[in-house]
């Protein structure tokens, strides 16, 4: 009481404690939130990786779910031509990305209560090109802090966009795209004309046009 060391004590326990508190309290907050996008942004990429080898191979589904290759063609999706016709391919995008937004809304929280994926949000952008195909993942997820500040309502919420894009490629089948056009130019008038101006242009560009052949 005489040199006043205690009051210094009192009023720094009664300042500082409280913010540390509640400084610790947010990071530990901030860090489960970021675990939580570390969690959908892994399950964003595997369901990516999976969803274009399914596009590569329809029947790889088939496969992992009978652990055999199917002896026939009824129940398996082939899809053949998925290139040419690219609403093959949009199913199993499609399909991808239910899939997707299925797991990531079946995330729980970890060290507090309600800190989980809410207003998930899933779309599957495939691009089915016969020389460059890709598909891409898009996921968007809110997670929402349990506390409010002072005087208000509303709560604090972080917004996350993830975005993955994988190449889907597959040499038979474009192999089996190229000989479906070659057979369509030759077994229709309109190809086998542009087959003839083709070679009418391959003839006036000499040496050149065996380079671009």
């Amino acid at each position: 009481m005489k040199d006043q060391k205690g009051a210094v004590v009192i009023m720094e326990a009664a300042f500082v404690f409280p913010i540390m508190f509640i400084v610790i309290f947010v990071m530990i907050m901030a860090c489960e939130a970021y675990f939580q996008y570390a969690r959908v942004e892994s399950a964003c990429v595997q369901a990516a990786i999976k969803g274009a080898a399914r596009c590569e191979n329809p029947a790889l589904e088939t496969v992992q779910k009978n652990g055999q290759v199917p002896k026939g063609t009824t129940a398996t999706h082939v899809y053949p031509y998925r290139y040419i016709f690219p609403g093959q391919t949009r199913q199993i995008a499609e399909k991808t990305a239910a899939d997707l937004k299925k797991t990531v809304e079946g995330f729980d929280a970890l060290a507090f209560r309600g800190m989980r994926p809410a207003k998930v949000h899933v779309q599957a952008r495939p691009q089915t090109n016969i020389f460059v195909s890709s598909l891409t993942l898009d996921c968007s997820f809110e997670i929402e802090l349990p506390i409010r500040m002072i005087f208000s309502g509303d709560a604090f919420v972080f917004k996350y966009d993830i975005s993955v894009k994988e190449s889907i490629g597959d040499p038979a089948e474009f192999v089996r795209n190229v000989s479906t056009v070659e057979d369509l130019l030759q077994s229709t008038e309109l190809g086998k004309t542009i087959l003839e101006a083709a070679g009418t242009i391959k003839q006036k560009l000499g040496t050149l046009a065996r380079f671009i052949n």
